[in-house]
């Protein structure tokens, strides 16, 4: 990588080799149908440990070997109008590599929440091209005012797809009820653009007490030239945080639109406002009591289903309640 700077400018060019090799072992699971035949009782799965070995154990596993490397070009550009006022582009190309449990390993099988998550062996990594532009104004005291825009051109998309048993093809009579989740790579080059809003400020020109506080906002917009999964058409995130001597707090909220879960359109979760709260106290140079709660107001997940021509239908209520962490942490 170099960086060079004339006047006001600034440029920065650079490359990048990654080699990647993978290596694996996976179960060949025996159909459900023949481990029934075999003897052993079957729900979604075996249910003993003798029906275990046999459905799992019988075959064995499957080896899976994996080479391929990728060069990484990069280049960015800043001039600075005044000491305020910044203008930055920015180019680069990424790899993002599917995580094990997409890739490998047995489905994971709900049968509380009738939900299956199931890996795909043939999963490959995604690339991308991608560009920025950001033109930022920073003011006293600690104070952003920044709008930001991006395009991303991605080839093999992940998309993880929540189906039904026809739509995945399982034909078994045992899950024709559940939902099946899975990721693949999209067919086609996709194109993603988007929008932001930032603005965040130190209040601390406010009298006494009321010093310490700090303000955050932002909101999101984001294309794409096919529907992506869980990704929001518009997001809204709002914050403010205090800070006196010891203590220190933050409350953050996040409102996120209608969410697709399938690439077909016909399912979605829909808008949420999920607020999270934490808090510290610094009980010395070493010692730090903390708190966290998030999902404050306990917001459930509901999902939607609406066909082709038909009218939204509420296919799911998930509550998942608030979840309250507590500790102390030690430096040494």
């Amino acid at each position: 990588m170099g960086t060079t700077t004339f006047r006001k400018a600034t440029f920065r060019v650079g490359v990048r080799y990654e080699g990647t090799s993978t290596d694996s072992l996976e179960f060949d699971p025996l159909p459900n149908e023949v481990v029934r035949a075999a003897g052993f009782p079957v729900t979604s799965r075996a249910t003993t440990i003798p029906g275990i070995d046999y459905q799992f154990f019988t075959n064995p596993r499957v080896h899976r070997k994996g080479d391929y490397d990728n060069v990484f070009p990069s280049a960015s550009f800043k001039y600075d109008f005044s000491t305020n006022l910044s203008l930055q582009l920015g180019y680069s190309s990424t790899i993002r590599r599917p995580t094990i449990s997409q890739l490998a390993g047995v489905w994971q099988i709900n049968d509380q929440t009738l939900r299956a998550t199931v890996p795909n062996v043939g999963l490959t990594p995604e690339t991308s091209d991608n560009y920025a532009l950001r033109l930022a104004y920073y003011f006293e005291p600690v104070g952003i005012l920044g709008v930001n825009f991006f395009q991303n051109t991605v080839d093999g998309l992940h998309e993880t797809n929540e189906l039904t048993a026809a739509e995945f093809g399982y034909t078994d009579a045992d899950l024709q009820n559940y939902t099946f989740v899975t990721t693949t790579n999209s067919a086609e080059r996709t194109q993603i653009r988007g929008m932001e809003l930032e603005y965040s400020q130190s209040l601390s020109f406010l009298p006494g007490y009321l010093s310490g506080l700090a303000v955050r906002g932002s909101y999101t917009r984001n294309y794409a030239e096919t529907i992506m999964t869980s990704v929001a058409p518009h997001a809204v995130s709002l914050g403010v945080s205090y800070s006196y001597r010891r203590l220190n707090a933050s409350l953050n909220g996040i409102w996120n639109d209608d969410r697709p879960t399938n690439t077909g359109g016909t399912s979605f979760i829909r808008q949420r406002t999920s607020v999270d709260l934490s808090a510290g106290y610094r009980i010395s140079k070493r010692y730090r009591f903390f708190i966290n709660a998030r999902n404050l107001t306990n917001t459930p997940y509901i999902s939607m289903q609406q066909p082709v021509g038909q009218s939204a239908l509420q296919s799911g209520y998930q509550v998942f309640g608030t979840t309250w962490t507590a500790g102390v942490k030690a430096v040494f």
